[in-house]
């Protein structure tokens, strides 16, 4: 089996910098309003203008990431310590006033964010990991903000309400997640397929690269997630572990992050897993990726993740299992105690 790296990708405009391929480059709020002129989710298109926001603000996320070092272990700018917290409270402020958006939901957040009453409430709820990165790691590569966007249940016009977190994850009107590494990169689903995007370091935009729909590939039997996953005692982990005894061409991967680990599962495949995931801020919005990308996503014992719905606790956990199929159901079918070549039949 060959190894998988997470490479830069090459420049957004291709290696001919021509004004031909510069003109024809697709950025990101280009793309999002003809995805939502071909399929429209609001009559205002509320939903164009929010995304176009969340990419904005990532922008500066990814400045100061790079900023404060090369490593996000120890990144800080001047004497602000680059945190989830901090990357939240820039996301905030951007939200806030935009007028788009009536609630956030934030991973670092033991409260959901509510916005002024005398400032427009849209018609969206935002829900975000923003920055998704291990605290623990030694050499972090990357780390990454995750979202996923879906229409509020309360009144329009009015603040947002708890009931506009009692949430389906297949209910989503969008979701994606950015990569700050080497070069940031977006991703992104509206429900029409999964597209990535570039951020160029000059024109500060985020440009589409490859100019087709992304899909996972099923050249790697690789399993991306933190390894101590195999020392738990729970189906998930005795079916990771069962899965890498009986495999010895598979390997353990972990960039320090659930966003840097699907970018590179994606092109190479395999499997993703998490125990004890944020359902709304992390699980959710990855689930919609994977599946638009052809994968599947479950909580390791056959529930599929855009099945679940959020009652009273708007934190909600969930182990988090994602990939190609057959990998994904061969470890679930391990976790029951059922050998490898049940599989097909259990499914």
């Amino acid at each position: 089996m060959m190894d998988v790296h997470l490479k830069s990708p090459m420049s957004p405009l291709g290696g001919n910098l021509s004004s031909k391929v510069s003109k024809a480059a697709t950025v990101f709020p280009s793309h999002v309003r003809r995805t939502f002129m071909s399929s429209p989710v609001d009559y205002t298109g509320e939903i164009v203008r929010l995304l176009d926001d969340i990419a904005t603000q990532t922008h500066a996320i990814s400045a100061f990431v790079a900023e404060g070092s090369e490593t996000i272990t120890y990144g800080e700018v001047g004497t602000q310590q680059i945190t989830s917290e901090f990357a939240t409270r820039l996301l905030y402020r951007s939200l806030a006033h935009d007028g788009y958006s009536c609630l956030i939901l934030a991973k670092s957040r033991e409260q959901p964010l509510t916005f002024p009453e005398e400032v427009p409430h849209g018609g969206y709820v935002v829900c975000i990991s923003a920055l998704d990165a291990d605290p623990r790691a030694v050499d972090q590569p990357v780390c990454g903000t995750i979202f996923s966007v879906y229409k509020r249940k309360s009144s329009t016009s009015l603040p947002g309400k708890y009931i506009d977190l009692k949430q389906k994850a297949s209910d989503q009107v969008a979701a994606g997640f950015v990569v700050y590494g080497p070069s940031t990169v977006l991703y992104y689903t509206m429900g029409h397929g999964l597209y990535s995007f570039v951020l160029h370091p000059v024109a500060m935009q985020y440009f589409l690269q490859p100019d087709q729909r992304l899909t996972i590939k099923e050249s790697s039997s690789a399993v991306y997630g933190k390894r101590t996953i195999v020392s738990s005692n729970t189906a998930l982990g005795k079916g990771v572990k069962n899965y890498v005894d009986s495999n010895h061409d598979v390997k353990m991967y972990h960039t320090g992050c659930m966003a840097g680990n699907v970018a590179l599962m994606l092109p190479n495949g395999g499997a993703l897993v998490k125990p004890d995931a944020h359902l709304l801020c992390e699980c959710a919005p990855l689930a919609f990726i994977i599946e638009q990308a052809g994968g599947v996503a479950t909580d390791g014992e056959g529930t599929r993740i855009l099945d679940l719905t959020v009652g009273d606790d708007y934190h909600m956990k969930v182990n988090f299992l994602a990939g190609v199929e057959e990998i994904v159901h061969e470890i679930e079918s391990l976790g029951k105690g059922k050998p490898a070549a049940d599989t097909a039949g259990t499914k």
